[in-house]
């Protein structure tokens, strides 16, 4: 199991958010999967959960039915309104029905009860993002494509594209919105951190990854924000 999560660590750059009121729980899975993630949040409330899904793209989400504020089918669906495609591990305090329900209409990958073995979420949690993940490609125009398996942008041929943290983050950022314009203060937030930066510095980012790729694969939308070019069907 260990040299299997070694080798899932070095292909995943993946990012996990746990939701969850239980604190026995928290403490398993951060010691656990700390190490093997590339960022690992944990949160107790639904809107918690929904905050952190705005400031960052996550990978994959693990919820306990036990969590802060509101009731589980109620913040099961809040965090599905926000990423609907964000794959989904369920874990109850029992299998009773309401809960499957609820898992199963939110489109979770599975559904683990407590107590839990520590080498039973590692396997959910491989399982998961081997199934969600594996082989999975975006592709624009000229050959030009996002591997999310590798995390990476590619032009024809594997070429690797060299894109910078900001560049990389910021097409991420625009795949991840599925064609809605995203406005200047959510990639500030998201790419940026928040930090200071001017409309110039963006542009500069945008005209970098044209040069990169091709000129269309990033829209500007006057005043309002950016859009990522169709993807191939």
């Amino acid at each position: 199991m260990i040299k299997t999560l070694k080798n899932i660590r070095k292909l995943y750059n993946a990012k996990l958010l746990f939701v969850s009121n239980d604190s026995s729980l928290s403490t398993t899975i951060e010691n656990e999967f700390d190490e093997y993630f590339k960022e690992l949040s944990l949160v107790e409330s639904s809107d918690e959960a929904i905050e952190k899904l705005e400031e960052t793209n996550f990978d994959m989400i693990i919820i306990d039915t036990d969590v802060s504020a509101k009731d589980f089918e109620e913040a099961c669906s809040a965090i599905s309104n926000a990423a609907p495609s964000l794959p989904k591990i369920i874990i109850s305090n029992n299998d009773n029905n309401e809960d499957i329900v609820t898992a199963i209409n939110s489109s979770a990958y599975t559904f683990l009860t407590k107590p839990l073995k520590s080498k039973d979420i590692k396997l959910a949690v491989i399982m998961c993002l081997n199934q969600t993940k594996r082989g999975d490609k975006i592709e624009f125009q000229d050959g030009i494509y996002f591997d999310e398996y590798r995390d990476q942008f590619f032009k024809p041929g594997g070429v690797l594209i060299d894109f910078t943290r900001l560049e990389k983050g910021f097409m991420k950022l625009l795949i991840s919105k599925k064609g809605d314009i995203v406005d200047y203060d959510t990639i500030k937030n998201v790419v940026w951190k928040g930090k200071n930066m001017s409309i110039y510095t963006m542009r500069n980012i945008v005209n970098k990854i044209r040069q990169k790729t091709y000129y269309e694969i990033i829209k500007n939308h006057s005043n309002k924000g950016y859009t990522i070019d169709s993807p191939k069907k």
